[in-house]
């Protein structure tokens, strides 16, 4: 009985390593859109994958990142400046795009790569803008930056690459971060099973904590102070100096437990826009494989018990 479970077990990791190896041909004839190209996973992507052959098509924010990316790679790379907040500016984007597209061509695939850190602070300081401002980039950016680039998608029977984190499976801090990312996994589990049947797949990545600008200890500790201080007096009386000091100590360690390794993200993204056969989920990082995937996963209580052990606690509660 143990023997034919164990080859059960061999022939199906064999398989699935085989399959996951398979990859898609002609990557010179694909073209693909990658949305937050300014710096981090999505510039770093939009120089592997032109690297690859791809056409890549790179949205950033600001015109002098776009410059800047074009200038470190090869002609066939084009810019386009986008907010992924304005509606105007992702229609431009869509005319902008049939216009470099050959004609009957449509999109290999759409990374939906661009995010924000959002607001940080105790839920009780928080404002409704601070929730709406992190959702607009993060969740209504990926929901309508794919709305409208889906029939293009289409016609190649492509895929859809989102971004959201292990903050997506876990909640911690900042909370409109989490929600947002919460929010993105599930729009992609209804999207993925709503184009099932019309051949497009869609992929998550669930990184971890990694060294980018988005960890960069002094701008959180100034976006916590900026949330803290719009708190009331009884709310800042409650907490008190020492939470704001032991928060200030968890930023500054975030370099020391972050990967400095950003290509792993980059791996993740480049499986999932070749591979034949993309997975549903990509846990990055071992801090997302291994510890925050046992949070996830063992009974609540118990992960509460472990996260709050480390975290700051109001002075008022003691």
């Amino acid at each position: 009985m143990w023997l034919c479970i164990m080859i059960l077990l061999v022939g199906y990791w064999t398989v699935k390593w085989f399959l996951e190896g398979l990859k898609v041909e002609n990557y010179g004839e694909k073209y693909i859109l990658i949305t937050g190209c300014d710096i981090g996973f999505g510039n770093l992507l939009a120089k592997r994958l032109d690297g690859l052959g791809f056409h890549v098509i790179a949205a950033c924010l600001k015109q002098d990142a776009a410059d800047e990316l074009k200038k470190a790679s090869s002609e066939r790379l084009k810019t386009l400046k986008l907010d992924v907040t304005s509606e105007d500016d992702i229609k431009s984007a869509l005319t902008k795009v049939k216009s470099i597209l050959p004609p009957n061509k449509g999109l290999w695939a759409v990374v939906n790569n661009a995010g924000i850190g959002g607001a940080i602070g105790p839920i009780a300081c928080l404002t409704r803008r601070d929730y709406t401002d992190t959702l607009a980039v993060n969740l209504f950016g990926v929901i309508d930056v794919t709305k409208m680039f889906l029939p293009l998608i289409r016609k190649e029977r492509g895929r859809v690459v989102n971004i959201a984190s292990m903050l997506g499976r876990i909640a911690l801090i900042p909370t409109p971060y989490c929600v947002s990312k919460y929010g993105v996994e599930a729009f992609s589990d209804s999207l993925r099973r709503e184009l099932y049947h019309q051949g497009i797949k869609v992929s998550i990545l669930e990184p971890g904590y990694f060294n980018t600008e988005i960890l960069n200890p002094k701008k959180l500790y100034e976006r916590f102070l900026d949330s803290f201080n719009k708190g009331d007096p009884e709310f800042r009386e409650y907490y008190g100096q020492e939470f704001i000091d032991q928060t200030k100590t968890f930023f500054d360690k975030l370099p020391e437990t972050s990967s400095n390794n950003l290509f792993q993200v980059i791996d993740a993204y480049e499986h999932a826009i070749t591979a034949r056969y993309p997975k549903h989920r990509y846990i990055v990082g071992n801090d997302a494989k291994y510890f925050f995937r046992l949070l996830w996963t063992i009974p609540e209580w118990m992960s509460d018990f472990i996260i709050c052990l480390s975290s700051p606690r109001p002075q008022g509660s003691r």
